[in-house]
């Protein structure tokens, strides 16, 4: 596993290994030369045994509100588009880009059974949610020009979002969930 300083990464990639999904995590600290301009590297190039291979961009974000909710936020940088954009065209038809969001938790005062879809790493309980790069930016609003921030409006994310493992079919017969889910689902 690489040292990551950023624990939402660390934790994705703690998550992959344990899943034994193929993967390359990649080095960000160069931007890559595209043309004459650098361009930002995404973070894991993911290889499941059925379906598309992954271009992971991951952003980490805090999985409740102060009042105990699920916030869903989701704003990316414009440079994160752009170039998850430009690595999905230049690896082609066998690849698809996608946002991964990495929601961290404190973990319960009393531990939750096995089974809640939560993934213990370190001092926190993450969950990994994944939503296309075109149906994001198909979705997307400015946060401020000035941030070079875009989100895409809450209700619209919780719609598009699904779990990460559904973007990660290692059997032929992976059960796969109506799309988009419900939206009780999302709100557990």
């Amino acid at each position: 596993m690489a040292r990551r300083s950023n624990h939402y990464e660390a934790a994705f990639e703690g998550y992959i290994r344990a899943k034994r999904i193929p993967c390359v995590a990649v080095d960000e600290a160069k931007r890559s030369f595209f043309g004459d301009e650098g361009l930002k590297n995404p973070d894991f190039i993911l290889y499941p045994k059925y379906g598309k291979n992954l271009v992971v961009e991951v952003k980490g974000k805090r999985g409740k509100n102060a009042k105990g909710r699920r916030a869903w936020e989701n704003w990316v940088t414009t440079d994160d588009l752009e170039g998850l954009t430009r690595w999905q065209e230049m690896f082609g038809p066998g690849f698809q880009a996608v946002l991964a969001f990495v929601y961290a938790e404190s973990p319960p005062e009393f531990p939750l059974p096995p089974g809640d879809g939560s993934f213990e790493f370190r001092r926190y309980s993450y969950r990994f949610w994944a939503v296309a790069l075109d149906d994001y930016v198909a979705h997307l609003t400015s946060r401020g020009p000035a941030w070079r921030a875009v989100a895409m409006a809450r209700s619209a994310f919780r719609r598009r979002v699904r779990p990460l493992d559904e973007w990660l079919p290692m059997t032929p017969t992976a059960p796969q969930r109506p799309f988009p889910l419900p939206l009780k689902e999302l709100d557990r």
